[in-house]
């Protein structure tokens, strides 16, 4: 057998044991439809590479959360100065034509006073 073989049959048996150990029966079927709880958990690795990547992933985990609440604020503090500018805008629109037709009136009554009055003789 050559080492070339060797590593093949090797690969072969591994690969027959993961699909030995994937495959369920009955019985496994019902254990991993367990409450999350109640799921064993394995050890935390001594690896360090498993180590760091574990804490990279749970770092970008809560740094997208974190992410996620700070963008749904912003998006309701946007909605709100939004909300209280179309507010402004409207009320400065309702005053804006207030104030004109009242100067319109004032105008108005100048204008009717002058022609009502007797003209100014002057000798």
């Amino acid at each position: 057998m050559t080492v070339h073989s060797a590593t093949l049959s090797s690969q072969c048996l591994v690969a027959a044991a993961a699909v030995v150990l994937t495959t369920c029966t009955p019985l496994c079927a019902a254990q991993s439809r367990t409450p999350e709880e109640h799921r064993i958990v394995a050890p935390a690795s001594t690896d360090p590479f498993v180590a760091r990547r574990n804490a990279n992933a749970q770092a970008n985990a809560e740094y997208r959360a974190a992410k996620k609440v700070s963008k749904s604020e912003r998006r309701a503090s946007v909605k709100e100065a939004d909300a209280q500018y179309k507010e402004e805008v409207g009320n400065a629109r309702v005053n804006r034509k207030a104030d004109r037709d009242a100067a319109n009136k004032a105008l108005k009554a100048s204008e009717l006073e002058r022609t009502s009055a007797p003209p100014h003789v002057s000798h």
